[in-house]
């Protein structure tokens, strides 16, 4: 359904850095599983090419806790429901 709406940007270039390849987030995600990064949490980096960035201005929104598992069949209207009282999603670059 969304497999053409970023074709252009996401082609692999002739030659040269191919900046959009999905294995550019391998190196980060294998120094995350390193004991290196042991002091890294609750944080949410971008990859793009050769450029590694931190996200801010993340924050908790609504939730509900019911205090157990949930059941994946009784999820629906409890997340349509998050969803309706959470702010609206920030536009995505480029869209």
């Amino acid at each position: 359904m969304t497999e053409t709406v970023f074709a252009e940007m996401m082609a692999k270039p002739q030659e040269g850095f191919d900046a959009m390849a999905p294995e550019n987030v391998s190196p980060l995600v294998v120094w995350l599983g390193s004991a290196e990064s042991r002091d890294v949490t609750g944080k949410v980096f971008e990859v793009e090419g050769g450029i590694i960035r931190v996200a801010e201005g993340w924050a908790h929104g609504p939730q509900v806790d019911k205090g157990v598992k949930w059941d994946p069949a009784e999820l629906g209207p409890v997340v349509s429901d998050l969803l309706a009282k959470s702010r609206p999603p920030v536009p995505v670059y480029g869209a």
